[in-house]
Order: structure tokens, then sequence, then C-alpha cells
């Protein structure tokens, strides 16, 4: 017994100690996409040894690149992993059939799928006309309680996830206007698996409205959400019933894909 229990503390031990290496790698931003050993240590309170051991073990494995003296950006496995999900992504192989397709709704649109990422939710597919600069682009984390594409993520996860989002994030969530207590706030998810699709109008960019239905695994599970962005201009609440319906079709179709 006590063997067992020792193996299950070192499976522990060596999950946590991989998790605060893979941390390092959301350091690299656009805005700092180079980073000193001596930084790194600073940001996470690391120890120089511990700081080290994680860059080298990160460079060895090609996720880090070193630029200079203990200076590193990003490697180039990365890249080769961003080429493999583009080509193997099950969302995104079909995704792209479904671009091939003639538009079913009027407009310029631009379309979008994303999964869930932690607490966040992260584009990995999109396309369209749409002229407009949208916040969401491919590989950018997103809120999870903000804007159409989202909460058609968050409406369906497990009520467990539910209450400890909401204990977690009540400010972001009074300010995304699904509710100020406990109550309001599981009646407002409520209400989007009921109708099926979450709507939001000027709630992420101020000049468009999305429209978005969950991707349900074979079992039900919540695995992403598709949606249909367009200029608040194009919006007429009488043809939503039927735009829904189109990207539920699309729904089933990219939920095919992760059998």
């Amino acid at each position: 017994m006590e063997d067992k229990n020792t193996e299950i503390n070192d499976r522990d031990v060596k999950r946590s100690s991989l998790e605060r290496m893979l941390r390092i790698l959301d350091l690299f931003t656009q805005e700092k996409p180079i980073w000193s050993v001596d930084d790194i240590c600073t940001e996470f309170d690391y120890t120089r040894s511990t700081g080290y051991r994680y860059t080298k073990e990160l460079a060895d494995a090609g996720l880090l690149f070193q630029t200079g003296k203990s200076n590193y950006s990003l490697g180039s496995r990365i890249i080769q992993w961003d080429r493999q999900l583009r080509l193997s992504d099950p969302l995104v192989r079909l995704s792209k059939e479904i671009e091939e397709q003639p538009y079913e709704l009027e407009g310029k649109q631009a379309w979008l799928v994303c999964r869930l990422f932690k607490d966040q939710v992260v584009c990995v597919y999109h396309f369209g006309n749409l002229e407009t600069s949208l916040s969401y682009s491919r590989g950018i984390p997103r809120p999870l309680f903000s804007g159409a594409t989202s909460k058609a993520i968050l409406a369906f996860l497990p009520n467990a996830q539910h209450m400890r989002l909401f204990v977690e994030n009540p400010s972001e969530i009074e300010q995304s206007h699904l509710g100020t207590n406990w109550k309001d706030f599981r009646a407002n998810l409520q209400k989007i698996r009921d109708d099926g699709y979450a709507l939001s109008i000027s709630e992420v960019d101020k000049t468009v409205f999305g429209l978005a239905v969950p991707i349900l695994s074979q079992d039900g599970k919540i695995q992403a959400s598709i949606s249909c962005v367009r200029s608040v201009k194009d919006y007429d609440s009488d043809k939503i019933k039927a735009e829904v319906e189109v990207l539920k079709k699309y729904a089933i179709k990219l939920s095919s894909g992760l059998i």
C-alpha cells in the first residue's frame, strides 16, 4: 500500500513540475517575444537553478530557441505542431469543407470555430468575407463570459464548473450581463441551453453581432462552438431562428469528426 501511495505522489510531483515548466511558454507574446532566464525566474519566483533547468529542457525539446546568452524565444517545434494541427485537427479539416460551400446567410460574414482552452476560448479556424477587424482570430485566447462565441460554450459546461467559475469571476460575469448572483447566472445559462444558441450584439466588437451554437461530442459533452459574425446593419430578429438552423447543421457536421 505504501509503495502505491509513493507512486501516486511521484506522479503528482512530476505533473506539477511539468505544469510549472510549461507555464513559461505562456510568457512569450507579440509585445515581449524574448525572455531572459532571470526575468522568467522573477516572473514565477523560480530559483535560478530551476529556471535554467526548465529553459534547457524546453530548448532541448525544441519548444524554446536560444537567441543569445540566457535569452530565449519560442522554438521551431511549435511551428511544426501548428502545421500538424492545421492538417490533422478534425475541426479545422471539416471547417475547410464548410468554407468551400456557398454562404447560406445574407451579408458580409465571418465564421469562427472556437474550442475551450482552460477558462477561456481559443479560435482554431476562421474564414469569411467580413471586412471588419475582429477580436477573435486563430490562436488568441478570449474571455469565456463575453460574446456569443464564448457563451455558446460556457452554457454547456457542467454545473460544477459553472459554480467554480461564478465564485472565481463574479465581476466579469456581472460585466457580461450574465447575472449578479448565482440564481440569475444559472438562469441565463439555462436559457442559452434551452434556446440552443447564443446571440450577442455589439458585445465584443461594437459594429457587429454574433450568432453561435455549440459543437457537442457524440455523448453530449461540449467541445467547441461555431459562430457567424456580421455587421449590426444586417441584424434581423425575424431571421434568427432560420439562421440558427444553418449553424446547427454545420455544428452537426463538425461534431461528426469528433468520434
